[in-house]
């Protein structure tokens, strides 16, 4: 990458299915999205990466009238005095799989803890902890058993402060050791060894003849100090070296003149960004709907981005959601009426063909039901995976949610996506609502490394598309009863007052970039996120496409069990959504 500030950036992201490029350009001192292309990523089959990439890119050119690649299809980089050109690529992709690892340790309080903490990464899927605590410290055949039948890609052994017993460590090497040279060389994972420096030695000569040891700063030298980027380093150089083992990543970075970053990994960065930006402390929680699979991040001011990947997706992860064989699954969602064995069967073309644009009602009511499906049963398994993590805040409570992927971002109408993000992840108290509309986020963190104020600038004009806030209170009552009273005043002026009766979903006008001062007055049975049931109040809000949304529908959602009545449900909060 060209070394000062530039005038022009290509950002691409590849993913499962599809392949995006962006051109960043000043205009007039202040950096812009100026044009967006997609294409079908290509497989291996159909030319490599690299052949969808420069596809990509040859749209963008058409688009902005600039030569980015020369003819030979490398880009042209820096920029010349005609226009032609950019200063730098940046490259993210989905494609790589998360690291799976398992931790193994003394103690869960100390420096087991530690390693959690240290190894919650984007890019890392922590598959097993194991504890040695207990009597006689012994091993759990169950636990034993797993780390050898199903073996992770990297083991992390930590335990010890530094300068004590050596013994409990060696020990636990030797157990593992033997166990692991049963396996095939291929079979054994990385060992990382964050724990007692004294015991580094004799844990390294447990493993002599089967695996190397890779030794890094003990995470918790002692009880009251903990050292967490040692670890978190050595699972970073172990990721993206092997993400460098592919082959089509390697080509695409060398291509781009610039190192590829895992597009989770560059999400949290940007997420952290947006967190500390706007001052929300309960965070963003990322939501990214794709073709394998579906996979959510919540991200913090302080502490680790947490990530949950599933295999439920709109493309090749379809099928991981017909396995869960629920014969309501998606049908539920769908105002048509139509069959599971029916739906499947259209779907099942969807999974062989992904990436296709619905062509009738039915369709896009088939597709968005199963985007609920997959996000939701996701969801279920993020809240359990980080109950753990919740500090004493609801899990997975944030002051935003970002949504990416194609179902969101070529729904009909912002009201659309807003409602799948509604039905799938039931949010409750309020929440801003907004799409990465143009696929920007992961490729400005690595932009902002280049160029800060370009990243800044394009974050703050182009980046996202806000739909608006959402009111939702948490707690069911009666359909039709009033669920609260809402008053919103904008520059000191009336905008807007109404009851909203429960089971109902209104919204209220403020554009985007507008703020307001909305007053809240539940019913005694709903909690709206001050305080405690019933409690009302004064909050500011921030506009967008949709305006404030207030949700009134209850939460847990419930959906009627007759099918007339749960198809009209469904319609008719379709139609709510979208009038303003």
């Amino acid at each position: 990458m060209v070394e000062g500030k530039g005038e022009a950036y290509l950002l691409i992201d590849v993913g499962h299915v599809l392949t995006h490029a962006a051109y960043i350009a000043r205009v007039e001192g202040t950096a812009r999205l100026a044009a967006v292309a997609e294409v079908t990523t290509t497989t291996a089959a159909e030319g490599g990466l690299l052949d969808g990439v420069r596809r990509a890119t040859a749209n963008l050119e058409l688009l902005v009238g600039r030569q980015i690649l020369d003819r030979a299809g490398e880009v042209r980089q820096p920029r010349d005095g005609d226009g032609h050109g950019v200063d730098g690529v940046v490259v993210t992709a989905s494609l790589a799989p998360l690291l799976r690892v398992a931790l193994v340790g003394l103690t869960c309080d100390f420096s087991l803890a530690s390693a959690v903490r240290a190894a919650t990464l984007p890019y890392v899927s922590l598959e097993r902890t194991v504890s040695l605590e207990g009597p006689g410290d012994a091993w759990d055949a169950e636990d034993l058993e797993a780390l050898v039948q199903e073996p992770p890609e990297v083991l992390v052994i930590v335990g010890g402060a530094d300068g004590g017993p050596v013994a409990p460590i060696r020990e636990m090497g030797e157990t593992l050791s033997t166990a692991y040279s049963l396996l095939a060389a291929s079979q054994r994972p990385a060992v990382v060894f964050a724990g007692n420096e004294r015991a580094c030695r004799p844990l390294e000569a447990t493993f002599a003849g089967v695996v190397e040891v890779s030794a890094v700063a003990n995470v918790r030298p002692s009880p009251e100090k903990e050292n967490l980027g040692g670890l978190q380093g050595e699972l970073a150089h172990l990721f993206y070296k092997r993400l460098g083992r592919s082959e089509g990543l390697r080509q695409l970075g060398t291509w781009a003149g610039s190192a590829l970053r895992h597009d989770l990994d560059a999400l949290a960065r940007t997420l952290r960004f947006v967190a500390c930006r706007h001052s929300l402390a309960r965070g963003v929680l990322g939501v990214d709907a794709g073709g394998n699979g579906c996979r959510v991040l919540w991200v913090r001011p302080r502490g680790p981005a947490l990530n949950w990947a599933a295999p439920f997706g709109l493309g090749s992860g379809l099928g991981a959601l017909r396995q869960r064989r629920d014969p309501t699954a998606v049908v539920r969602w769908m105002c048509h009426p139509i069959s599971w064995a029916e739906a499947w069967d259209r779907l099942s073309n969807i999974e062989v063909r992904p990436g296709g644009v619905p062509e009738t009602e039915e369709d896009w009511d088939l597709q968005q039901a199963a985007l609920r499906e997959a996000l939701g049963a996701t969801w279920q398994g993020a809240v359990r995976a980080w109950a753990g993590y919740a500090e004493g805040q609801a899990v997975g409570e944030a002051d935003m949610i970002v949504a990416r992927g194609t179902s969101f971002t070529h729904a009909r109408t912002p009201g659309q996506a807003a409602l799948m993000l509604l039905d799938a992840l039931q949010p409750t108290g309020l929440v801003r609502l907004a799409l990465d509309w143009a696929n920007l986020l992961p490729g400005l963190s690595g932009l902002a490394e280049r160029d800060a104020q370009a990243a800044v600038q394009v974050y703050d004009n182009d980046a996202l598309l806000e739909l608006g806030t959402l009111v939702a209170p948490r707690g069911v009552l009666r359909p039709g009863s009033r669920a609260l009273r809402v008053r919103l005043t904008v520059a000191g002026e009336e905008r807007a007052e109404l009851d909203v009766p429960a089971g109902s979903i209104r919204r209220l006008p403020l554009g985007v970039n507008e703020r307001g001062r909305l007053e809240l007055y539940p019913a005694r049975g709903l909690d709206v996120g001050l305080g405690r049931r019933g409690r009302g109040g004064v909050v500011e809000v921030r506009g967008g496409a949709l305006g404030i949304i207030i949700d009134a529908r209850g939460r847990p959602l419930g959906l009627p069990k007759d099918e007339e009545a749960r198809r009209a449900a469904l319609e008719a909060w379709q139609r709510e959504i979208e009038q303003a």
